[in-house]
């Protein structure tokens, strides 16, 4: 078994999460994530921003203060597999908002489908969604 790495690595090494890994670097959160941990991370797939024109995507990257919500509504202290998530029914994120979590045929957080469960990361885990989380 390849050994783990942390969450920002192993998100790079996925390959699916380019624009939620450049939200990231934008706001200077790469070394937080490499080193501070655990942490349960919604992590949207490239294709769930396919919806939003780029320069929309564009304008949100310079609203860092915006951009921060965004990011810190996807992500929940503590390690989260799906068989915590199933018995849970909101997380709180770092932001402070709870996200709703459902799982009627396959776990949701609040609109989105995980699509891709249980990434293991030494500082917490990843869980791939289809789509992006507003608060």
């Amino acid at each position: 078994m390849a050994e783990l790495n942390n969450l920002i690595d192993t998100a790079r090494e996925k390959g699916s999460f380019p624009t939620l890994l450049k939200a990231a670097e934008i706001l200077g959160l790469l070394d937080k994530y490499r080193n501070e941990g655990p942490y349960t991370v919604f992590a949207p797939v490239e294709s769930a921003f396919d919806p939003i024109p780029d320069d929309v995507i564009d304008e949100s990257f310079e609203d860092h203060e915006y951009l921060l919500g965004i990011i810190n509504y996807h992500i929940a202290k503590g390690k989260y597999t799906t068989e915590d998530l199933k018995n849970l029914n909101s997380l709180e994120t770092v932001s402070g908002n709870n996200l709703k979590i459902s799982s009627n045929g396959g776990i949701k957080v609040d609109t989105a489908r995980i699509i891709e469960s249980d990434i293991e990361c030494t500082n917490g885990i990843i869980h791939a969604i289809d789509e992006i989380l507003v608060p």
